[in-house]
């Protein structure tokens, strides 16, 4: 058994998570259960990326139905770079 999630060590799993990560992709809130996400991939690129990511559940990461929690829609337009990236909220 290799131990820490199956990765060998907090750093290994660090690195296995980040690894897609890039300008156009980056998880930048996640918790057990859910998952703040902002890219500038097309949403089915973004759904492959995070089902290739760990979960905290066996079902693994699903683009949500519900909006944000302070009521913006899924997926709503970045605040910080509204012309080309979105943000979108995953859950597992």
């Amino acid at each position: 058994m290799a131990g820490f999630l199956d990765f060998g060590s907090p750093e290994a799993l660090e690195k296995a998570l980040t690894a897609g990560e890039s300008e156009d992709f980056v998880v930048y809130n996640e918790g057990l259960c859910y998952a703040s996400v902002c890219s500038s991939l097309p949403v089915e690129e973004v759904q492959a990326r995070m089902q290739r990511r760990p979960s905290g559940t066996t079902r693994g990461w699903r683009l949500s139905e519900e909006a944000f929690a302070g009521g913006q829609p899924n997926p709503c337009p970045c605040d910080q770079r509204p012309d080309t990236h979105k943000h979108y909220v995953f859950v597992a």
